[in-house]
């Protein structure tokens, strides 16, 4: 995204959301990591599901908001190890869970 002004609504909204996600995960680390953790177990059970029956449906999930959201949660967790390292630390299962998932992996 460019830094140009005016910001289009699109560029606006986009700002709004990745600065909204942020506060939302350094205010509560704890809910966004298990939100996070329980999103991509939902979306590796439909990717499954997608293989197994409904090829269609992989392109769908390649273009879920998890997917092109990646590079923003991933940044999001990079920020909360080094500002509140305890609370991740207590939840060091769900945070390597989907770390490594495959639709978290460029």
């Amino acid at each position: 995204m460019t830094c140009g002004l005016p910001l289009t609504a699109r560029a606006d909204a986009c700002r709004t959301a990745r600065h909204g996600l942020a506060l939302i995960a350094t205010a509560r680390p704890p809910a966004f990591i298990i939100t996070m953790a329980k999103e991509v177990a939902r979306y590796n059970a439909l990717a499954q599901n997608a293989q197994a029956h409904h090829h269609h449906q992989l392109h769908q999930l390649h273009n879920s908001v998890l997917v092109r959201g990646r590079p923003e949660i991933l940044h999001i967790i990079e920020l909360l190890i080094e500002k509140i390292p305890n609370d991740v630390a207590d939840l060091l299962v769900e945070v390597s869970y989907f770390a490594m998932s495959r639709c978290l992996t460029p």
